[in-house]
């Protein structure tokens, strides 16, 4: 096996991982079995047994049925973001079985680092969808990403050439993302522990920063639809005149959505609120008490 062959594999599963690891191994897996693939190295041929064929297919429908539920589908995606990554090293790990020990440990940690890149991009997508949360988007996006696991690794099997350009394309499009995947793991992160505080208090945890005005009354959100604010940007929302702080590059911003309507919409991590100018903001749970002082519950 060439070298370029070698590369593509790597690329292939590492981003088919990142995308569907369940998909990347059955397609691997059925591809070996039934005489599809060949000159693979032999560690792969794992992935053509019957049980791992099974586990592999119960997954996919799981997460083929969990990738339709708009709502659910962030909570799938942030438990694999520790699956997918693991996942593309160790299918890495299993491309390059021929090579030498060291080439195989960088192939782990570009793979994984390659699957969690790609796993992120598609969180960033799925939580850019939620902007307009009917199943028929999710569905579709869905579909969309289990398709292109397939066309991937049938390109990275058979025109590696061609793949490892791909794959560079999609690379450099990763990259160009990573100011808004920062933006998604400051929101999880702050989601999460939100969610937790929210069990035991209901008074804020987080200190207003003082650059902030009138810190008493702002709420931490993260924009979520605001003209002038990039996706999931975090600031500090005043929920009777709608004034949204926050900070982009290093400088300070403000834009005016309007006053917060009554009425929140509660999910199980983040609320979310809409403004009299159609403008909507996530709220983490911690700060519920602060939100119902101005907006009830519905």
């Amino acid at each position: 096996m060439d070298k370029w062959s070698i590369i593509s594999q790597v690329l292939g599963l590492a981003i088919g991982a990142g995308l569907n690891l369940y998909a990347a191994v059955l397609v691997t897996g059925l591809g070996l079995r039934y005489g599809l693939l060949s000159n693979l190295p032999g560690e792969l041929n794992l992935l053509a047994h019957p049980a791992v064929l099974i586990a592999a297919g119960v997954m996919y429908v799981a997460e083929f049925v969990a990738d339709k539920v708009p709502f659910f589908t962030p909570i799938w995606d942030a438990v694999h973001t520790f699956i997918r990554p693991i996942g593309g090293a160790l299918l890495a790990l299993g491309a390059t079985a021929d090579l030498d020990p060291v080439v195989r440990a960088i192939a782990m940690i570009v793979a994984g680092s390659l699957a969690l890149g790609t796993h992120s991009s598609k969180m960033g997508f799925r939580l850019m969808a939620h902007t307009a949360p009917e199943p028929t988007t999710h569905s579709a996006i869905s579909v969309a990403e289990d398709f292109g696991v397939v066309v991937l690794l049938a390109l990275a099997y058979e025109y590696p050439h061609i793949a490892v350009l791909v794959f560079l394309l999609i690379i450099v499009c990763i990259a160009m993302f990573v100011p808004l995947l920062l933006r998604i793991l400051r929101f999880l992160i702050a989601g999460l522990m939100g969610r937790v505080v929210s069990w035991f208090s209901t008074i804020p945890s987080d200190d207003v920063p003082e650059w902030v005005p009138d810190r008493k009354n702002a709420v931490r959100a993260f924009a979520r639809t605001a003209k002038g604010a990039p996706k999931l940007a975090s600031g500090w929302l005043h929920p009777a005149s709608g004034q949204f702080h926050f900070r982009r590059w290093g400088v300070k911003k403000l834009i005016d959505a309007g006053a917060v309507e009554p009425g929140v919409n509660w999910g199980l991590v983040y609320n979310v609120v809409r403004t009299e100018a159609g403008a909507t903001f996530y709220v983490t749970k911690e700060w519920c008490e602060a939100l119902t002082c101005v907006s009830p519950t519905s």
